[in-house]
């Protein structure tokens, strides 16, 4: 074998390894897709969001106390789309900003001077699904910052990574990644 094969096998052994204690600790889904991206359509683990994740049982609003348990992701190297020019796609539980972070600096590492894209998280306006985890703060949906849809199944690969809950690569506009409570 020779030296660069080596440290390929190396590398590739550890990072079997901490992917597996990862999941053993409950912090990553098992993967499916063996290629490193997930396919569309794809979502892991294989459950419906709820059956992964918990679920929604409140539609938090800026007046409700459950409110006051959001965050703000400040992470300047994140994009947040904010259309709604509140801060609302900044906001959300304590879970989902620590896998956000964690997501980005994978982004970082992926692709040199391209950036994790928030297009929505926290969702006051009610623009998806009665019993969708945005309206708890507990889901976002990515893209990158250079909106290559070809990147998106490595995008939900690494939200894996990152330890999400659920993730589903929904369509080639955006990867959908949720938390539990």
């Amino acid at each position: 074998m020779h030296a660069d094969q080596a440290i390929s096998f190396l590398w590739t052994a550890g990072l079997a390894v901490l992917l597996c204690a990862c999941n053993s600790l409950g912090e990553t889904p098992a993967l499916s897709h063996s290629s490193g991206e997930l396919a569309p359509g794809q979502q892991v683990p294989n459950l419906s969001e709820e059956d992964a994740i918990g679920p929604v049982t409140t539609r938090i609003s800026r007046v409700r106390p459950e409110f006051r348990r959001l965050v703000r992701n400040e992470n300047a190297d994140i994009w947040f789309k904010d259309e709604e020019t509140t801060g609302a796609d900044r906001l959300m539980t304590q879970r989902l900003s620590q896998r956000l972070n964690r997501l980005s600096r994978l982004v970082e590492n992926e692709w040199r001077d391209v950036r994790l894209r928030v297009t929505d998280a926290w969702d006051e306006q009610r623009e998806h699904g009665p019993k969708s985890a945005h309206y708890e703060g507990r889901a976002a949906d990515l893209t990158t910052s250079d909106l290559d849809a070809s990147k998106l199944g490595r995008l939900g690969f690494l939200a894996v990574q990152a330890g999400f809950d659920w993730v589903y690569y929904e369509n080639r506009a955006h990867v959908h990644a949720s938390v539990k409570r």
